[in-house]
C-alpha cells in the first residue's frame, strides 16, 4: 500500500470529516479541510502536473513552500502522479538547497506563489530567459536547467570530498533514468514516496530516498 492509497482509504469512510487542521498562531481561528477538499485539491494538482510535465523517467518533483493548510494536498497531488516529492525549505541556505536539487537532478519544482521572489533571488543561476513556468492556483511550476550550473558548498575543506562524489555520480548517471522509472512503479515495494537531504553538519549533505514501504505498514 502507498501513502496516497492510505489517504483514499480513509476518505472513502470519512469523506466529509475533517482531515487537516492548520493554525498559524496569529490570533486567528484555525483553518480546516475535509477529506473531500484535500482529495479534490490533490487531484487537480495531479492533472496539472501530468499535463505540463515531461518526466522521461525522472519522477521527483520539488516542493518549495512554507507550512500551510494546502501542504497535505500538494504532497498528495505529487504522489498521485505518481512521483516522489522533494521538500525544499525556503529558509534553508540557497547553496545547500541548490546542491540538493542538483543531486536529485530535479527537472521540475513547484513554488508557492508567496515565495516566488525569494526563490528567484536565491536560485537565479537555475533560471534563464527561456525558463518554463506555469501557474496553478497558489503554485507556480518551474522547469529547471542544470547545464553549466556549478554548486559551491561554502566550506573549502569539503571540496575534495565533493569532487569525489561528483565523479562517482557522473559514472552512474547513465542508469539514472531507468532507476527513477523503476522507483516510481507503484506495483513495486520500493516505490519512492519522498526524497530528503541530511543537514550537512558533519560533511557533504547526503540524499535520502524513502519508499512507501518504510512509512506504510
Amino acid at each position: 500500500m502507498t501513502l496516497q492509497e492510505l489517504v483514499y482509504q480513509a476518505a472513502s469512510l470519512y469523506l466529509d470529516k475533517i482531515a487537516v487542521c492548520f493554525d498559524e498562531c496569529n490570533n486567528q481561528p484555525p483553518v480546516y479541510y475535509t477529506y473531500k477538499t484535500v482529495i479534490n485539491t490533490a487531484s487537480e494538482l495531479s492533472s496539472f502536473l501530468l499535463l505540463h510535465c515531461d518526466f522521461q523517467g525522472i519522477r521527483e518533483i520539488g516542493l518549495y513552500c512554507q507550512p500551510g493548510i494546502n501542504l497535505p494536498s500538494w504532497i498528495l497531488g505529487i504522489l498521485q502522479v505518481p512521483a516522489a516529492y522533494a521538500p525544499i525549505d525556503p529558509d534553508s541556505p540557497p547553496s545547500l538547497s541548490t546542491h540538493f536539487m542538483k543531486k536529485c537532478n530535479l527537472k521540475y519544482i513547484l513554488v508557492e506563489k508567496k515565495q516566488i521572489n525569494k526563490f528567484r533571488s536565491s536560485h537565479e543561476t537555475l533560471l534563464n530567459y527561456d525558463t518554463f513556468t506555469v501557474e496553478h492556483n497558489d503554485l507556480v511550476l518551474f522547469r529547471l536547467h542544470w547545464k553549466n550550473v556549478e554548486v559551491n558548498l561554502m566550506k573549502s575543506d569539503r571540496k575534495e570530498k565533493y569532487e569525489k562524489e561528483k565523479r562517482k555520480n557522473s559514472m552512474s548517471s547513465e542508469d539514472s533514468s531507468e532507476e527513477n522509472a523503476e522507483h516510481m512503479d507503484v506495483r513495486l515495494k520500493h516505490c519512492l514516496a519522498y526524497v530528503l537531504r541530511t543537514s550537512g553538519t558533519t560533511g557533504i549533505p547526503k540524499i535520502v530516498k524513502v519508499p512507501h514501504e518504510c512509512i506504510v505498514p
